[in-house]
């Protein structure tokens, strides 16, 4: 005689399998088209202007900018540890290493959508007066990947260290700014970058399945 489920076992089965599949966020999808007011056209004063911007940059920039903005040319979000210290470690915090990368990888598709459709062209690649002092990228320029994914961990970690988001989030800013004093951003990439950024987070924070891993992240850092 055949054996049939019973309807709460089989609920009660598929809700675990499922829970068991579970091994990442689902990927983010943000309208950038409608947050970001795209790039200056080229040749236009504001165009001009930027050129302008980055030339007086990169007249001024001093070693210590340059090697600092080569120190955050492989980014993790670990990156903060200079703001919430050494304990702020993948080691020491695997869930929450786990977490950010989650967070990260969800993410990194609405940017990389972002550039192809504006597909706009790096700063050196424009005006040859501009001499990168980090490497160069080959992927479109607008916005910056390096600002939005900053912005996104910023908002982020602040959501598990709250009493350090006035820092954490100038340091995103300093990550995007040394974007330009690298040579191979515009200021209105990095800006875009900040807004896409703020749009993802504001997701990611909506998902019940973020809400519970932030809930997990945050337990791990206060038990430290």
């Amino acid at each position: 005689m055949k054996r049939t489920l019973t309807l709460t076992t089989a609920l009660l089965l598929f809700t675990t399998m499922a829970f068991a599949a579970k091994t990442e966020l689902a990927p983010v999808t943000v309208d950038f088209k409608a947050i970001l007011p795209g790039p200056p056209a080229a040749g236009s004063d504001q165009a001009v202007h930027e050129v302008d911007e980055l030339l007086n940059i990169q007249g001024s920039r001093t070693d210590a900018d340059i090697k600092r903005a080569n120190s955050e040319v492989k980014m993790t979000p670990f990156i903060y540890s200079y703001v919430l210290g050494p304990k702020f470690n993948p080691d020491d915090l695997p869930k929450t290493a786990k977490f950010l990368k989650e967070i990260t990888v969800a993410s990194a598709g609405v940017t990389t959508e972002a550039k192809n459709f504006y597909a706009r062209k790096r700063p050196y690649l424009a005006d040859a007066r501009i001499h990168p002092c980090v490497p160069l990228e080959n992927t479109p320029s607008y916005p910056s990947g390096h600002s939005t994914r900053a912005t996104v961990w910023a908002i982020i970690l602040s959501k598990l260290y709250p009493g350090q988001q006035q820092a954490l989030m100038a340091r995103s800013r300093e990550i995007g700014l040394d974007r330009e004093i690298g040579g191979v951003h515009y200021p209105s990439d990095v800006e875009a970058g900040r807004i896409l950024g703020a749009a993802i987070a504001k997701q990611l924070l909506a998902d019940p399945d973020v809400q519970i891993d932030l809930a997990d992240a945050k337990a791990e850092i206060d038990a430290k």
